[in-house]
């Protein structure tokens, strides 16, 4: 009787893995059979004829209490802090607009006529290439040194810094075009 007992107890977990899963599979196709079964809504009551409106209109008549817009406007659905957006600026006046334009304001910078084409460093220095915009030729320049008014003051590894006065500005190299072909030596 021993041997009988230890044979089922070696199937026991198979056994009741197996039951379990005849019971789910008999519960999941009871279920399917209300799968295309028709789900009973009330009727809504009929409309009379005087309040028959387009959709249009419809939507139109609805309308909140007063007090529940404003609860609304300022708690905004779709805004992620759900405040209402800052207001707008304030136009200015055209008595005081008038008064603006006519203070001298910083005297602006010239203009630089140069882009930057080609950055050279080596082990203790490095320069610039520059091409003045009206095609002379490339110039070069150190840290420190001036074209047209404007001081290089920094050189990166595809930029190089310059001010003028104020006003500072960075010329980045380029590289959606390709260099010009060296020109042919003459025989």
């Amino acid at each position: 009787m021993t041997i009988r007992s230890r044979r089922i107890g070696r199937f026991l977990p198979s056994l009741l893995a197996g039951t379990v899963a005849v019971v789910l599979l008999a519960q999941i196709l009871s279920q399917s059979a209300y799968v295309g079964a028709p789900v009973s809504t009330p009727a809504p009551p009929a409309p009379s004829s005087a309040s028959l409106l387009p959709a249009s209109q419809a939507m139109a008549a609805i309308s909140l209490d007063p007090a529940k817009e404003t609860i609304v406007l300022e708690r905004p659905l779709f805004s992620p802090t759900r405040r209402p957006p800052p207001p707008p600026p304030p136009a200015p006046d055209p008595a005081t607009a008038g008064d603006a334009s006519t203070k001298p304001s910083a005297p602006q910078p010239p203009p630089m006529n140069f882009t930057l084409v080609g950055i050279v460093r080596d082990a203790t220095s490095s320069l610039v290439m520059l091409q003045p915009a009206n095609g002379q030729k490339v110039l070069s320049l150190r840290a420190g040194q001036e074209l047209d008014g404007w001081k290089l003051v920094s050189i990166g590894i595809d930029s190089a810094s310059f001010r003028n006065g104020a006003a500072d500005r960075a010329l980045t190299l380029d590289f959606r075009h390709a260099a010009p072909p060296p020109p042919t030596p003459t025989p």
